[in-house]
């Protein structure tokens, strides 16, 4: 009878035993199964965020470009009045001293313009405001105009001061003067919306109350054109960041 050795069949191994009946290929597909759907759900949830914030960019681009729109309007405006306010002070320091101010319409909106009116730049808007205090910044894909929005502020500071000074020298300077020498009523009328209701001996006097072209009249319209002329300076630039930042806002929105 033949003697076989167990040396002669190799080792018993219970664990490879063990091992070898697992269905690897099963288990393969299931952790290659469960991997897969795990990198969807990221691509999924990536997807959607992206979405999200192309869709959140899309409305903050058209409610900048909207409120950019109206600021360009007022700018304009107020540079306008500006310059037609400059001009009124030189006209008016043309006048000889001791000379009358001619009592027209042209003359009297001049003088209405240097010591009776200064219009205000209001830069404030809800969408800048909304980009600013939020995390805009991080939707606009522009750096340029990221960097314009986020310096808005500081741009129009300048401008605001400025604008400060033209009211309290109005309010403590210019209409006191005015009042001092004449009456006001023929100024005022020259502004149609103030005009409406007033009698006619208050828009209209007759006799009128001649102003007269001194050294201390000069001397206030020469304080208005110098504020005129730095309101002026300062007005410049922020044409020229409107005009870009709405050049960028349409780029963004077409591009």
């Amino acid at each position: 009878m033949p003697i076989f050795r167990l040396s002669d069949f190799g080792a018993y191994n219970p664990i490879m035993t063990e091992t070898q009946k697992l269905p690897w290929k099963r288990l393969l597909a299931e952790a290659t199964a469960i991997v897969l759907s795990i990198l969807l759900a990221f691509a999924i949830d990536a997807w959607w965020e992206d979405r999200n914030d192309r869709q959140a960019e899309d409305l903050l681009l058209q409610r900048l470009k909207a409120d950019f729109i109206e600021i360009q309007s007022a700018i304009l405006m107020i540079e306008a009045e500006h310059r037609e306010t400059s001009a009124a002070c030189i006209a008016l320091m043309n006048i000889a001293d001791g000379v009358s101010i001619p009592s027209t319409p042209d003359y009297d909106r001049m003088v209405a313009l240097v010591f009776l009116t200064s219009r205000t730049f209001n830069p404030g808007t809800g969408a800048v405001a909304a980009f600013l205090n939020s995390e805009g910044a991080k939707l606009v894909d522009s750096q340029p105009l990221a960097d314009l929005l986020l310096s808005w502020s500081g741009l129009v500071e300048e401008l605001q001061e400025e604008d400060i000074f033209l009211q309290q020298g109005l309010a403590h300077r210019w209409i006191p003067f005015l009042k001092s020498r004449v009456g006001l009523g023929p100024y005022l009328a020259v502004y149609e919306e103030i005009n409406v209701g007033l009698p006619d001996h208050v828009s209209n006097p007759d006799p009128r109350i001649p102003l007269i072209v001194d050294s201390a009249l000069v001397n206030n319209v020469l304080d208005r054109y110098k504020l005129q002329q730095i309101a002026l300076r300062d007005i410049g630039p922020i044409i020229d960041a409107v005009d870009k930042i709405l050049m960028l806002l349409e780029n963004e929105i077409n591009g």
